[in-house]
């Protein structure tokens, strides 16, 4: 009762909080009239664009890759800067075609530091792709100062001059990639759209994960990983144990974060199981997945980096079919399977009830 009672009261000062917010930053100081919405990068004589991903996540921001590399291949003398943070730096830290990262804190005091730096730099065009602003991403916004602001869903924003719009633009159902090309299509960017990703790996990180994977006894790779984003997209000590079990002819590698090795160790005493001690950052991971036979994984992060390589999957997903339509994996080879639902709205889904009979079949 008293945790219900705080989610009702949260909900009731974040909407209030947010409307201050609102009334506090939606504003701009130079709105711009767009005379042509549908080609703006040449009617308004764009010569850069800010990227905002500032919830560092890095299974978008591999989606998100797609974007880069299809602006460059149209324009390639834009210059693209991306704001981001945590590991979705890694991702775009070799892309050649980003040229400038700005990390994203969520001090107040650091957002603004960080926005004058950009105001400074006078961008062109801000692209952010929030259903629901923060007051700080308000702020920050806003403090940019970037010439043209695009937003989601935002046509009665004073802060926003062009708005991608859902159920016009794209469907809410589309796949999420199809809501980029929306984006895409407001900057004038239309034809021959290639909606793969790209992820890049440093070439001394390539060459030791190959010497690692040209020592292992047997012929095929299973790469899993199998801890998601929170406690209820983890697998469990039984679930990957059957993993374990049932691929005992081949090479089980394990990709995890650093701070979970101790953890992984237990494993290690099954003759089947190879666990890397140099898992530093994500671009270990980034290449066993690369080079994986197979790749198992309940985490859409590991799942989108798997479809950049369009490797062989098995995709272990909450039966959210509405979210999974959008975020679903492009790999050809996929394989999903989804755990059983939730028992009431307030308990949480565990994604080890899946059925482990559809792996072997």
């Amino acid at each position: 009762m008293i945790r219900k009672l705080n989610r009702m009261f949260q909900d009731y000062m974040r909407v209030r909080r947010l409307a201050i917010g609102k009334y506090i930053w939606d504003r701009k100081e130079n709105k711009v009239s767009i005379l042509d919405e549908n080609n703006l990068i040449e009617s308004q004589n764009i010569k850069s664009i800010l990227i905002l991903r500032y919830d560092g996540k890095i299974g978008d921001m591999v989606v998100n890759t797609l974007m880069f590399r299809e602006i460059k291949k149209n324009y390639p003398n834009i210059k693209i800067g991306v704001v981001t943070r945590g590991g979705a730096v890694d991702i775009i830290k070799n892309n050649k075609n980003v040229d400038k990262i700005y990390e994203y804190k969520k001090k107040s005091s650091y957002i603004k530091k960080l926005a004058k730096e950009i105001a400074n730099e006078k961008y062109d065009v801000l692209i952010d792709f929030t259903e629901m602003l923060r007051v700080n991403q308000m702020m920050f916004i806003n403090l940019c100062k970037a010439k043209i602001n695009i937003g989601l869903s935002k046509k009665d924003w004073n802060m926003f001059d062009i708005s991608v719009e859902p159920e016009k633009d794209f469907s809410w159902t589309d796949h999420i990639t199809l809501r980029y090309k929306a984006y895409l299509n407001k900057l004038g960017i239309k034809n021959n759209i290639d909606l793969s990703y790209d992820v890049v790996v440093p070439e001394n990180i390539e060459k030791e994960i190959d010497e690692f994977i040209e020592k292992l006894p047997k012929k095929e790779l299973v790469v899993i990983n199998p801890y998601g984003a929170s406690k209820h997209r983890t697998f469990n000590d039984e679930t990957i144990n059957k993993f374990i079990n049932f691929y005992d002819d081949k090479n089980i590698l394990f990709i995890f974060s650093p701070d979970r090795y101790s953890q992984i160790q237990k494993f290690k005493k099954n003759e089947n199981v190879f666990i890397y001690n140099k898992m530093e950052n994500i671009y270990q991971s980034i290449e066993f997945i690369k080079k994986a036979d197979l790749v198992v994984s309940p985490d859409t992060s590991i799942v989108h980096i798997a479809s950049a390589f369009n490797k062989n999957l098995i995709a272990i997903y909450s039966p959210d079919k509405q979210n999974f339509a959008v975020w679903k994996p492009v790999t050809k080879n996929l394989k999903v399977i989804f755990c059983k639902d939730k028992e009431s709205k307030n308990d949480e889904f565990d994604i080890n009830t899946f059925d482990f009979e559809k792996i072997k079949n």
